[in-house]
């Protein structure tokens, strides 16, 4: 096997994109078929092509900071960023989430990354930003403290993430990223709410963010 194919492997682990195990597979498959690493991890659906040209790239990340720590997630996961506007507080029946937020007609149910952390709500609430994110066709948005800037993470910047560092929280994130002196988290999207969280959407509202 190439020196660059066990680079990207490397690099998808890291990046958080597949786990050793898959890699171990893959290689296995690669001594019978000789195919490139990479197509193989694509045709078993360990990757897509996306997540291989983002690691060779680099990963490009939207950054935040909430309760004084940084965080990321990644650019292709974010629909929209906007400023905090009042949203309406949460009712019983969305009692998995924090409030809703009416963005151009559709309402979207609010989740305060504060909360994930088992943190009070800011102290302020003026400042703070929303992040549209989407699950599975469904939009959502994470409340933030401080939206940041883009930036791109180099392949060399990405570690993975250490077992110790969140414990059973783990699975919140993909990978570090560290820039300088800086690290952040890399937010696992996917893993911020549970598919049956979402209500369905009322029929006579056009989708917001089409795929």
């Amino acid at each position: 096997m190439k020196a660059q194919e066990k680079s990207l492997g490397e690099l998808l682990r890291q990046a958080g994109k597949i786990t050793s195990r898959q890699i171990q597979v893959a290689l296995a498959d690669q001594k019978k078929t000789h195919e490139p690493i990479g197509k193989i991890l694509v045709r078993l659906g360990f990757a897509g092509e996306q997540d291989i040209l983002q690691v060779m790239q680099g990963m490009m990340v939207l950054t935040f900071k909430t309760a004084g720590e940084f965080y990321g997630i990644e650019t292709i996961r974010v629909k929209e960023v906007l400023k905090y506007t009042p949203f309406q507080p949460s009712s019983q029946e969305l009692k998995a989430w924090d409030g809703t937020l009416t963005l151009r007609g559709e309402t979207l149910p609010l989740l305060s990354f504060r909360r994930i952390q088992g943190l009070e709500p800011p102290p302020v609430l003026k400042g703070t930003w929303f992040i549209v994110l989407e699950k599975s066709g469904h939009p959502f948005v994470l409340w933030a403290d401080e939206v940041q800037e883009v930036t791109r993470f180099k392949m060399e910047q990405i570690e993975p993430l250490p077992p110790y560092l969140f414990g059973k929280r783990s699975e919140l994130f993909l990978c570090l990223g560290k820039v300088k002196d800086r690290l952040y988290s890399v937010v696992n999207t996917d893993k911020l709410v549970e598919e049956g969280s979402f209500l369905p959407p009322s029929p006579e509202v056009d989708h917001a963010f089409p795929s």
